[in-house]
């Protein structure tokens, strides 16, 4: 049986949501910022809207409501759920993504530590890359890969065992 992509899943979880409150409209990844945003809130009424912001925050997202948008980020509880079950990869390096089960098994091996504000912008980067087709993941290692060794200087792994997860995790489709 074949992963979910963890991007594909916060997204489904997010409109589900959404749908069971009422709400009706997209829901998209955020060029930047917080991870999703949806236009629901614009088509319906401030109490239904309110719902909305309650019914992701039943379901593992911190909500906010701004000019009508929705803008939605996973806690830290709902990431290390979805990537509980994640291994430590096996690199094949004859997959074309070797790069990414590479850098995964790296990130994978940091030591334990609560997430920090970079490691949760850490985490969402790699969440909005992973959605991306598999050309782009690969072209976009090097950005995932320059922010982690900002943190590196400083000291800071918080984040980067679930950011290689999700990485691992990503690796997995249609497997």
């Amino acid at each position: 049986m074949a992963a979910v992509n963890p991007a594909a899943a916060l997204r489904t979880r997010a409109r589900d949501a959404i749908l069971a409150a009422g709400g009706r409209g997209f829901v998209r990844f955020a060029p930047e910022g917080p991870l999703l945003l949806s236009d629901a809130a614009k088509r319906c009424d401030a109490q239904t809207a309110v719902g909305l912001l309650d019914a992701l925050c039943r379901n593992g997202f911190k909500a906010r409501l701004s000019d009508g948008m929705v803008y939605a980020e996973p806690t830290d509880a709902l990431i290390e759920q979805m990537v509980a079950e994640a291994q430590m990869p096996e690199i094949d390096w004859e997959n074309p993504l070797h790069p990414v089960q590479a850098l995964a098994a790296r990130w994978m091996s940091a030591p334990e530590m609560p997430c920090t504000d970079r490691g949760r912008s850490l985490v969402r980067e790699t969440l909005r890359l992973v959605w991306q087709p598999q050309d782009r993941v690969l072209a976009g290692l090097g950005a995932l890969r320059a922010q982690a060794a900002a943190m590196l200087r400083e000291r800071d792994t918080g984040g980067m065992r679930l950011a290689g997860a999700i990485l691992n995790l990503s690796t997995q489709r249609g497997e």
